[in-house]
């Protein structure tokens, strides 16, 4: 008989070894990703630092004196979600000998009190070496919103073939951050269009274009530009990716947060000329990653990414429940 609680101390311990064990199967398909983790006392760490922030709580299930499952959980509030409910990527798992639906069962036990105190929107990072469970989430009613992937550079050779006539690169400078700024709306207004329809908010824009803008001034980033003919034909903007407590991060990795192609220019295959001279340039550098992510409804950006070589590693998933909940209950 399986029973249901809330996270206590001394379920830790044996939460950890699930963490543990989950990694390790992980890496059976991503051999890129941390073997540290597979070590008992590390996921340890990354469980009590997660418990100690102030809006997170948990669940677990136990058979006779065993923890079987685990769900973490936090209460957040964003002016995009209003009130959600977020669970990381290290905030759950299950024993590999247990069916993945324990995953539902968690989910359902511990979901009735979010949706009871009016958090009707719920959150979920998930392993994708994990297809059952991802799968068990999606037949709950959670669909995909961003893919996060990771491209290896070791067997990566830059290509000089296939570059569009006149085109030239150069790294950014910090005279460049007029340029950035007027770019920044390029990646906003394709995501507001079909199929993605995110909307992108005058207010968004405008903090993304100073965002932009700001980028030159940090000497973390890295960021290169494609011309030609006189005019600037797309960016790429990278940073050093450092979490030492994310599961999902390779080491010595550099993060892509953000490029794009002038939409005015796309379809002649500037846009991988400039990722495959900025990939190239990356590896000189030193590092062995890269890692980025996407909106999923982008059919552009899904479509280019794993073209180019990135292999999504987690998905980010989300289920809104209809507020009528709150009072309609199917009785007279």
């Amino acid at each position: 008989m399986i029973q249901f609680m809330g996270v206590e101390d001394r379920h830790v311990r044996q939460m950890a070894v699930l963490l543990a064990k989950r990694q390790e199967r992980e890496r059976k398909r991503f051999s890129f990703l941390k073997a540290a983790f597979e070590e008992i006392d590390e996921t340890e760490v990354i469980l009590r630092t997660l418990l100690d922030r102030p809006y997170v709580s948990g669940i677990v299930a136990i058979r006779g004196i065993d923890v079987i499952g685990y769900l973490l959980y936090e209460f957040k509030e964003s002016a995009e979600r209003g009130r959600y409910v977020f669970i990381d990527y290290a905030s759950m798992a299950i024993s590999e000998n247990e069916h993945p639906r324990l995953l539902r069962l968690l989910y359902a036990d511990v979901g009735a009190e979010w949706v009871k105190h009016g958090y009707f929107h719920h959150v979920l990072m998930a392993p994708l070496g994990q297809p059952l469970l991802v799968e068990e989430m999606l037949d709950q009613g959670f669909r995909y919103e961003q893919k996060y992937a990771v491209l290896p550079l070791k067997d990566f050779t830059p290509a000089e073939s296939g570059r569009e006539p006149g085109l030239e690169f150069r790294k950014g400078t910090p005279a460049d951050g007029p340029l950035l700024k007027k770019m920044a709306a390029w990646n906003s207004i394709h995501q507001a269009t079909a199929p993605s329809w995110n909307p992108i908010t005058k207010e968004t824009l405008d903090d993304i274009k100073q965002s932009y803008s700001e980028v030159p001034d940090d000497e973390e980033t890295l960021f290169w530009l494609a011309e030609q003919s006189g005019r600037i034909a797309g960016f790429h903007i990278y940073y050093r990716k450092e979490d030492s407590q994310n599961l999902a991060v390779p080491s010595n990795c550099a993060e892509l947060p953000a490029a794009s192609t002038n939409p005015e220019m796309r379809g002649k295959g500037i846009g991988r000329a400039l990722a495959t001279y900025c990939f190239g340039e990356i590896k000189k550098m030193g590092f062995d990653y890269i890692y980025t992510d996407w909106h999923t409804p982008n059919h552009l950006s899904s479509y280019f990414w794993p073209r180019m070589g990135f292999e999504p590693v987690m998905v980010r998933m989300s289920r809104q429940i209809d507020p009528r909940i709150a009072w309609a209950h199917g009785q007279e």
